[in-house]
């Protein structure tokens, strides 16, 4: 059974020369970051934000769904809970979609926050829903992987794993993909719930897939990024870092990028799992990666918010919270939030000189 107490100790780790490190780093590239404003909480933010209509929304582990103007930084509303809320909001349209540590998925309305529905699994839920041609899918700490009607809550079906779902899926036409702490990778029928295929890591999986082409990505606590087939499930090829992988990747410009539990974030080529660069942060890398223009962001147990070229992996931008990083940013309208254990929701606008768009290179 997972605690529910979270320790963050940041104890440095000593690492080898080949990567960019803080110190030797310098900016190279016309970047305006400046800070906007802070958001309090009652607790710890573990939550990847969502943006929509004009209001942020993000959980905390004060068991509530706050919604904060993107402009000022005041709260709109925020909704109780009976547990923690680190599943990160799903906004579309007029509803957010969130789960909660009570065992439940939740749909509100995105202007007041009143209760639209709820719908209780038999577990904690922190994997954030996934939406799709109006089924809403979301796996829980039961071990079940749900495909729930978005206008009443609804179970249209549910798969069984033997272990707990604690990562959003990712979808790909008419398949959904998932991990499990039973160490696999499921890929399921979306409308039907029907087993297509399963691979088998070596250790959990607690972060999300990600789909590029014909391909799926994963990362697993044995320390290895797969890169699967999407038909299939069968491997094309592995990369393995130094410690376990709780970093969901994202994928732009033929590289995918992750962080690891070794402090590194990693960039690969797609095609063949080349590495690219890496760059050392001073403790674990468990966030997923932002992509903005010719920039990744990603944060880290040192309480850092880290932007780095995406092509060199030469750091550009840092920021110091007072807490630990253990959930990605998300950048919407030229703004970029970011979580912390610190209890706040930080927001900056950023200027990259761009329009967002992510450049032509490739990985070659």
């Amino acid at each position: 059974m997972i605690s529910k107490l979270f320790a963050f100790v940041l104890v440095p780790f000593l690492f080898g020369c080949s990567a960019l490190t803080l110190e030797d780093s310098a900016p190279e590239t016309d970047v305006t970051i400046s800070f906007a404003w802070e958001y309090r909480t009652g607790d710890y933010v573990r939550s990847i934000p969502a943006v929509s209509g004009g209001a942020v929304f993000v959980g905390s582990d004060d068991n509530a769904l706050h919604a904060v103007d993107v402009d000022t930084g005041e709260a709109r509303w925020s909704y109780e809970t009976g547990d923690n809320v680190s599943s990160s909001p799903l906004a579309s349209g007029d509803t957010v979609y969130f789960g909660s540590w009570d065992g439940a998925v939740y749909a509100l309305e995105t202007r007041q926050g009143t209760l639209r529905w709820r719908y209780e699994t038999g577990g904690w839920v922190t994997a954030s829903p996934v939406l799709a041609e109006g089924i809403l899918y979301v796996g829980s700490h039961d071990g079940f992987f749900y495909a729930l009607a978005t206008e009443d809550g609804q179970p249209l079906w549910r798969y069984e794993t033997a272990g707990r779902i604690e990562a959003p899926a990712s979808m790909a036409g008419d398949t959904v993909f998932f991990g499990s702490t039973d160490n696999y990778l499921y890929a399921l029928d979306a409308q039907s719930g029907e087993l297509q295929w399963r691979y088998r890591t070596g250790g959990d999986i607690v972060a999300a897939p990600r789909v590029s082409g014909e391909t799926v990505f994963v990362g697993s606590v044995d320390r290895k990024l797969y890169a699967l087939d999407v038909a299939t499930g069968r491997l094309r090829w592995f990369f393995e870092a130094e410690l376990a992988i709780e970093s969901s990747p994202v994928i732009a410009r033929d590289r995918v990028y992750f962080g690891a539990n070794d402090g590194r974030l990693y960039a690969l080529c797609v095609a063949d799992g080349r590495s690219l660069w890496e760059f050392q942060a001073t403790s674990i890398l468990r966030s997923t990666p932002a992509l903005w223009g010719n920039l990744v962001f990603v944060g880290s147990d040192d309480g850092y918010i880290y932007g780095l070229n995406s092509e060199t992996g030469r750091l550009e931008w840092s920021y110091r919270t007072g807490g630990a990083i253990v959930a990605g940013p998300a950048i919407a309208d030229g703004q970029l939030y970011v979580g912390s254990v610190d209890r706040r929701l930080h927001a900056f606008r950023v200027d990259t000189g761009q329009d967002g768009a992510i450049g032509a290179e490739t990985c070659g």
